[in-house]
């Protein structure tokens, strides 16, 4: 974290000074949340699709409650194992709404149609402190801009009695953008969220040099944006922390699935139907762009860049978008198959004639896949 040059010492204590009242207040009362994303994109008003107007956006929907973050969500990590030790796991059930989870990833089951889910999703990421980047109903997808969530600036009595001042003169040094991708099915809706994020990381020892690099996913603050969201649908508070701790011990020690040895093959012990979610979820986190999808056939059309590192270069890409530069790689096509056999169903990547892909590289996908089951 650094401190903004654009300080001037004079003018701030100033006005530090008058606003440091009002906002000790707020710090006595506790209304103080543990996330608090400001856009650092300031984009026009949002402007929707031609087939969703906003009549459809339900002012009613405010920003809710639930997890506010991922260290809630840890606490209720511990709180699930304390419950499971004493027996206590029972779930009130929240109609229309459940928090579904396979492994590391959850999803959120709606028990509406996808298109009266997407105009409330959009509500709530603007709702959030986010810019709409990136608008796609037909393909159900949503992609926030980058946004910093204030929060995580140390939270001492003065830096929250300064407010509006400090947000010109401090930096969390970190930046998330979340992906939002909806799913049909048998008449609900699936919602899937992941993020990317980015860290200001120094390149020198006298931290002069800065360079944003990307980081790690953080599995609980997806979970905790979901909880969020749950309420923000219509689910008490207490309701949404009841579902998150009811998968929080299943997530804490997931056990990952492995591509098998002789063939480029990921064997899951579900059958086709449950597979194909958790493939779907898989793919959601690992970022790849869905071209298409058909659950009939047990297919994913995704994009994907090879690496020798079995990475993909989405990293390197996002680096360069910052300053302009797109590059001159283009994903490729690959079609993701899941398949019923016997008691167990397997997940393949099919080439361009439809047969099974055995390359490197289809090894590589699947085990970017695996790794988030």
């Amino acid at each position: 974290m650094r401190m903004n040059a654009r300080f001037l010492a004079v003018s701030g204590l100033l006005s530090l000074t008058l606003l440091a009242g009002c906002n000790v207040m707020d710090e006595v009362m506790g209304d103080t949340e543990q996330v608090d994303y400001k856009s650092t994109v300031r984009g026009d008003p949002l402007s929707l699709p031609p087939d969703l107007s906003s009549s459809q956006i339900n002012p009613a929907y405010k920003p809710p409650g639930g997890y506010a973050s991922a260290n809630e969500y840890n606490k209720a990590v511990a709180q699930a194992n304390r419950n499971a030790a004493s027996g206590d796991s029972v779930l009130p059930e929240t109609p229309g709404l459940k928090i579904q989870s396979s492994g590391a990833n959850r999803w959120l089951e709606v028990s509406q149609e996808a298109g009266s889910v997407y105009p409330k999703l959009i509500d709530f990421w603007v709702d959030s402190g986010f810019t709409i980047n990136r608008d796609n109903p037909k393909a159900g997808l949503i992609e926030t801009d980058w946004a910093e969530n204030r929060a995580k600036i140390p939270g001492n009595l003065l830096n929250r009695a300064l407010g509006a001042i400090i947000n010109m003169v401090e930096d969390s040094g970190e930046r998330e953008r979340f992906r939002t991708r909806l799913e049909r099915s048998n008449g609900k809706t699936l919602v899937f969220i992941s993020h990317e994020r980015m860290v200001e990381t120094p390149m020198d020892r006298d931290g002069t040099s800065f360079k944003w690099l990307p980081a790690k996913e953080d599995p609980g603050l997806n979970a905790a944006m979901l909880s969020r969201l749950m309420v923000f649908l219509g689910a008490t508070k207490q309701q949404a922390e009841a579902q998150v701790r009811q998968t929080a011990a299943a997530a804490a020690a997931p056990t990952h699935p492995v591509v098998m040895a002789d063939v480029a093959a990921l064997p899951l012990q579900v059958g086709q139907s449950q597979a194909y979610t958790q493939v779907g979820a898989a793919i959601n986190s690992a970022g790849f762009t869905v071209d298409n999808r058909d659950p009939q056939a047990g297919t994913y059309t995704v994009r994907y860049l090879d690496t020798d590192t079995g990475e993909k270069r989405q990293s390197s890409n996002f680096i360069s978008r910052l300053w302009g530069d797109k590059g001159n790689l283009t994903p490729l096509p690959y079609t993701i198959a899941v398949t019923s056999e016997a008691n167990q169903s397997v997940v393949t990547v099919r080439n361009e004639q439809g047969q099974a892909d055995n390359s490197a590289t289809a090894r590589r996908i699947l085990t970017v896949l695996a790794e988030r089951m």
